[in-house]
């Protein structure tokens, strides 16, 4: 009883830390974005103005970017104290993704670049992007599909085949990242990439059932 009390206590005093670094951080990114409208302009022929704009784009970047993950955080613990740590895992993910888009278009607002353009411009370096980092790209999509088809999740034990990965691995899933799998099996942790864990062969199998096998 103890226990679970200090547990407790402990979560939701991390928890309202995160808020409050979540709304500092929201805050002065507030203020930065009212200081490049006011002082900001990046076309400007003076020195100064650019400055400011280009300064206050990074300067906002970083600060709602920090926004961002602590509102992730905060979110999934509070999610994570009424449901699966599978769910609060996933909408960790999803707000981070989503928030981290949200600040590469506003700081590039500030900026004054016409995102239309910029998506018409970048195409080409964009495939020239995508072949370099095929193999980033391939985990980072293939971190998506245990969100949506949900073959596993965190707390679940598995069995994955797979002669990319080298072989067998049996354990328990305890993070799903945007590029590996974390699982914790008998040899110890693995840091699997998602692609190879979405190429494998994939069935749960509880813990018992390995002792069995092996017996």
């Amino acid at each position: 009883m103890k226990l679970s009390l200090l547990t407790a206590t402990a979560t939701a005093l991390r928890a309202r830390a995160d808020l409050r670094r979540a709304g500092a951080a929201a805050a002065f990114s507030f203020v930065v974005l009212v200081v490049v409208a006011t002082f900001g302009v990046p076309q400007s022929p003076q020195l100064t103005p650019r400055l400011v704009t280009f300064l206050g784009a990074v300067v906002f970047a970083v600060s709602a970017a920090i926004a961002v993950r602590y509102t992730a955080n905060e979110l999934a613990g509070v999610v994570g104290a009424r449901a699966s740590a599978g769910t609060a895992s996933n909408l960790r993910l999803w707000v981070t993704m989503i928030g981290y888009v949200l600040v590469g278009v506003l700081a590039l607002t500030v900026l004054h670049v016409p995102i239309e353009k910029l998506l018409l411009s970048g195409a080409i370096t964009g495939v020239v992007i995508g072949i370099a980092a095929q193999q980033a790209l391939a985990n980072l999509f293939a971190g998506l599909v245990p969100l949506t088809s949900r073959p596993f999740e965190i707390g679940s034990w598995i069995l994955l085949k797979s002669g990319a990965l080298g072989g067998e691995y049996h354990g328990r899933v305890v993070g799903i990242g945007l590029t590996y799998t974390e699982i914790i099996t008998e040899d110890g942790p693995f840091s699997l990439p998602n692609a190879g864990v979405l190429a494998s062969a994939t069935g749960r199998r509880g813990p018992e059932e390995t002792s069995t096998t092996a017996a």
